[in-house]
């Protein structure tokens, strides 16, 4: 305890130093210490706390907006995953009519496939146009936890924002 004391003494020593100091300047000379006191403090406070405290309300508004779009998408597809979940359950029959799946479960997914031809026994080539970009991308996820493997896949914008135009060859 005695380092406590000895550190009040010095401290009330510096302080009596820096009073003694200050009466010591001119009343002008203390008028501008004052002023510059103030000043000081006043960016002290900023930075210290209204700085951070707007930067982190900035941040929580940004991750606020990010959050209400990822709802907003959640909302929006909600079907689709749904439909998705069905067609899991219904396309673990063992290996009844899988291109016939694969079309009922476009349809669930509210997907047009505008082309539709079978390549082999095991393989069908499925194209379609300007269909929406994340019930596509929900849709191929489906079939590939069905047991459809995509084995070759090509997809590019289509012509309306929010929409693709796919190329895919599908395998059981």
């Amino acid at each position: 305890m005695s380092s406590a004391a000895e550190l009040k003494k010095l401290a009330a020593q510096r302080r009596e130093q820096a009073v003694q100091w200050y009466e010591s300047r001119e009343p002008r000379e203390q008028h501008i210490l004052k002023i510059l006191a103030v000043v000081a403090f006043v960016v002290l406070l900023y930075w210290l706390l209204w700085a951070p405290s707007v930067a982190a309300r900035d941040q929580a508004k940004k991750q606020f907006m990010v959050n209400q779009q990822t709802l907003q998408w959640i909302q929006d597809n909600r079907e689709a995953v749904i439909a998705a979940r069905r067609s899991d359950v219904s396309s673990a029959q063992p290996n009844g009519n899988w291109t016939g799946n694969v079309s009922r479960s476009a349809d669930q997914f509210g997907l047009t496939l505008k082309g539709f031809s079978p390549d082999g026994n095991r393989a069908v080539r499925i194209q379609m146009e300007n269909q929406a970009t994340s019930q596509t991308v929900l849709w191929l996820q489906s079939l590939q936890q069905s047991g459809i493997q995509i084995s070759n896949l090509e997809m590019t914008p289509g012509e309306k924002s929010g929409t693709a135009t796919v190329r895919a060859t599908l395998q059981k």
